[in-house]
């Protein structure tokens, strides 16, 4: 049995990248993407807010990239801002050759 790729069970779970919304309402009030990440002190060069989204029953997810890790990573979190899951692709994997020729 062939294992599914880390891009396609977090597309069909968070759908494509930049699918998401930019802000996001948690407990009555509006954040910002990078606002999010530096409640874990991500708001670090590096580190590229991506989208992110609502679960229901209170939870949320954000994706963003991790240039030192060269991963997309996706962060289930509660209302608490408490992680409660972790998802991680391999960027050179996810964009194969098109990595290095969109750089150049």
């Amino acid at each position: 049995m062939e294992r599914e790729s880390a891009r396609t069970v977090m597309e069909r779970r968070y759908g494509e990248l930049d699918s998401g919304r930019t802000t996001l309402r948690i407990a009555g009030r509006e954040y910002r993407l990078r606002e999010i990440l530096a409640r874990w002190m991500l708001d670090v060069e590096g580190v590229l807010s991506i989208d992110g989204g609502e679960l229901g029953g209170g939870r949320y997810w954000i994706r963003f990239l991790d240039g030192d890790d060269r991963r997309y990573v996706v962060f289930e979190f509660d209302t608490g801002f408490d992680i409660l899951s972790e998802m991680r692709a391999d960027s050179l994997l996810w964009e194969g050759d098109d990595f290095f020729f969109s750089r150049s």
